[in-house]
C-alpha cells in the first residue's frame, strides 16, 4: 500500500509542477506584453524543464525561471525575432511565387515550401539548443538546423507527442490553459535531449583513438 501512496504523491507533485510552470509561462509572457515576453518566458520554461530531464528537481522553479527570464531577455528576443523575420520573408515570397501562375512560380513555390519546412524544423529545436549549448549567436540557428535534420525520428516523435496531446485535449478541454505550454515544451525538450545525447556520443567515439 505504501508504494502505491508514494507513487500517487509523486504523480500529484509533477501534475502541480507542470501546471505551476505553465502559469509562470503565461504570466511572464503577459508581463512582457506578449511581444517582448513570449520568447524570454519560453526559454525560461525550457531551462526549468532541462534541469528536470537531467534529474534535478530539487530547486526553486520560480527563482530559476525568473533568473533565466531576466538574463536572456534581450538576447533571446533578438534571436527569436530574427528567426521570425526569416520565416515571414519565406512565407511572403511563397505566396508571391504561387500567385505567378507559371512554371517558374511553381518551381519557386516548391523551393520556398522546402525552405519553410527546414525553417520549421530549426524552430522546433532552437529553444532546446539555446538552453543546452553555449555557442555563438548565429550558431544557435545552425545547431538547431543540423540537429533537426539529422534527427528525423526525434522530430517525428515530437510531432506524435503534439498530436497525442491535442487528442487528449479534445477529451479533457479543461487542461488546455493549464498544461499546453509546459507539456508541449517538455516533449520537445525530452526528445531534443535524446538527439543531443546521440550526437554527442557519436562525437566522443570519433575522438577516441582506435586501439585495434
Amino acid at each position: 500500500m505504501e508504494p502505491l501512496v508514494s507513487g500517487f504523491y509523486t504523480i500529484c507533485v509533477w501534475v502541480f509542477r507542470f501546471a505551476y510552470l505553465n502559469i509562470l509561462w503565461l504570466l511572464f509572457t503577459l508581463l512582457g506584453a506578449v511581444v517582448l515576453g513570449f520568447f524570454p518566458a519560453t526559454i525560461a520554461m525550457f531551462a526549468v524543464e532541462r534541469k528536470w530531464i537531467l534529474g534535478d528537481s530539487d530547486f526553486s522553479i520560480f527563482q530559476h525561471f525568473w533568473s533565466t527570464y531576466k538574463q536572456e531577455f534581450i538576447k533571446i528576443n533578438l534571436l527569436g525575432y530574427a528567426v521570425t523575420f526569416i520565416g515571414a520573408l519565406l512565407v511572403i515570397n511563397y505566396f508571391i511565387s504561387t500567385s505567378l501562375n507559371n512554371a517558374i512560380g511553381d518551381m519557386l513555390g516548391w523551393l520556398l515550401l522546402g525552405l519553410l519546412l527546414l525553417c520549421t524544423v530549426a524552430v522546433i529545436y532552437i529553444f532546446p539548443v539555446y538552453v543546452h549549448y553555449d555557442v555563438k549567436y548565429l550558431d544557435y540557428i545552425k545547431h538547431a538546423f543540423v540537429i533537426g535534420i539529422s534527427s528525423p525520428l526525434m522530430s517525428l516523435l515530437i510531432l506524435l507527442s503534439f498530436m497525442t496531446y491535442f487528442y487528449i485535449v479534445t477529451i479533457f478541454p479543461g487542461i488546455l490553459p493549464l498544461y499546453t505550454g509546459s507539456m508541449l515544451s517538455f516533449a520537445v525538450m525530452w526528445f531534443a535531449h535524446c538527439a543531443f545525447i546521440r550526437i554527442e556520443s557519436k562525437q566522443i567515439k570519433r575522438t577516441q583513438p582506435d586501439l585495434h
